[in-house]
């Protein structure tokens, strides 16, 4: 069995939330040069979709979350153990897992990252990039290579009569769910905050797997894995944080 951990990273539109799972993966495979490492883009699923409706059932959530349950172990920080997300596992099977077995895990990024609530109970860090409007649309100019005014026309009207009102309705209520929210016009700090954070957590499996005291207080919103006072950080990142 694997140990995988889930970390879910949502925002809104062009907010560079696939560009940061994408530097996220190449950082963790060189810490974790054993683990699989995998990223599950849900706005590259729904990209090509030509009957979208600029809402949550442009998703499938049901099967995502089967897809990242599938045959795995996840660490439960209520009981501060490994525990089978397969209800056909055997207890004997669960105790065999140590800190020795392969961890997996899983960037889920998009949009609609921190929307459903199954995937959010499982996931260990939940993190939301945030932006302004006017951001937001001058990052979808680039993105989208708009050369024409006729594209801009495009872009704009699509922008006015479906991003900001999906945004408004269904995108920004996500960033409650968060226990990190980071703007996103600092890529490179953003990554680091989300980094450590991932590493605490590998931490924390292994503590538990050696029967350690690493007891967590579920009651905290804010990354109960993390003591922020403990750690070293220099005043350009503590900017970034809010833990409202």
């Amino acid at each position: 069995m694997i140990g995988r951990i889930i970390v879910s990273i949502g925002g809104g539109h062009a907010t560079g939330v696939a560009k940061i799972a994408t530097e996220l993966q190449e950082k963790l495979s060189k810490i974790f040069t054993s683990a699989k490492i995998r990223i599950i883009d849900l706005d590259e699923l729904v990209s090509k979709r030509k009957d979208k409706t600029y809402s949550e059932d442009d998703y499938d959530f049901e099967a995502i979350y089967e897809d990242i349950n599938e045959d795995c172990m996840l660490f439960d920080p209520n009981s501060n153990s490994l525990v089978s997300m397969n209800p056909n596992t055997s207890d004997e099977e669960n105790s065999s897992v140590t800190n020795n077995d392969p961890v997996e895990i899983v960037l889920l990024c998009g949009c609609y990252a921190l929307y459903d609530a199954n995937i959010n109970r499982i996931s260990q860090l939940k993190v939301f990039l945030d932006s302004d409007n006017d951001k937001r649309l001058i990052n979808l100019i680039h993105t989208r290579n708009v050369q024409t005014p006729e594209e801009l026309s495009v872009l704009i009207t699509e922008y006015m009569d479906c991003l900001r009102p999906e945004m408004e309705k269904y995108i920004e209520i996500t960033r409650k769910h968060a226990d990190l929210i980071i703007p996103s016009s600092n890529e490179s700090v953003g990554s680091v905050i989300i980094l450590d954070g991932i590493v605490k957590v590998i931490e924390q499996i292994k503590a538990s797997s050696h029967g350690e005291n690493f007891m967590i207080d579920t009651k905290k919103k804010i990354l109960p894995l993390w003591d922020f006072e403990a750690e070293s950080l220099d005043l350009e990142k503590s900017r970034y944080y809010d833990l409202s």
